[in-house]
């Protein structure tokens, strides 16, 4: 039996309802996209960083390693309690995505500029929790030699500063704006996510 390039049923066929995944709107697809990215590449920078404070002994005391202290304790608890919240917040965004992108099949609702916006604006705010994490707290305190060429950590902080790079994530202003008008009854669709 013949596929049609058009359709997900074969020719012949009777036409089936189409996935739901297909049918949701691109910027929230795109910045989830983005958020699972780089949510996976801060827990490999979590990972590294135990290994790297496991292993480093310290300058006044040699028999003993960064891992004894406190403060890395702290830094490496901190960031994992961060990084799983960016994930919860990524996860339980999908589904809510999926669940539009149901009711949007039938009719039953149609997938709206303003949740997409929403569920954008999620995804857009777990990505950067967990480069901030990455960045700010986990690729800072594991120490000037893991910044060299071709250490890992230093290439999750590349991994992490193209992200930041990436032209959605580093729109600070519109999907933000665009949540708030939506909430406020106020028109978005005239506030452009490109300049």
């Amino acid at each position: 039996m013949a596929v049609s390039p058009y359709s997900t049923h074969y020719v012949g066929q009777t036409l089936r309802a189409p996935d739901a995944l297909y049918a949701g709107r691109v910027p929230s697809f795109f910045h989830g996209e983005l958020a699972a990215i780089i949510i996976g590449t801060a827990y490999a920078a979590a990972d590294e960083y135990a290994r790297i404070v496991a292993e480093r002994p310290l300058i006044a005391d040699p028999s003993r390693t960064r891992a004894e202290l406190h403060d890395y304790q702290r830094n490496l608890g901190e960031a994992l309690g961060a990084i799983r919240t960016a994930e919860a917040a990524l996860q339980h965004n999908a589904e809510d995505w999926m669940e539009v992108c149901r009711r949007n099949v039938p009719g039953e609702a149609a997938f709206s500029t303003a949740e997409d916006n929403r569920l954008a604006l999620v995804f857009l705010t777990a990505g950067r929790m967990a480069r901030d994490v990455l960045q700010g707290i986990l690729f800072r305190t594991a120490g000037s030699r893991s910044a060299r060429d071709p250490e890992r950590m230093q290439l999750y902080f590349r991994d992490a500063a193209t992200y930041w790079t990436h032209v959605g994530p580093t729109k600070a202003e519109p999907p933000p704006r665009r949540v708030g008008c939506d909430r406020l009854g106020l028109p978005s669709d005239g506030i452009p996510l490109l300049p």
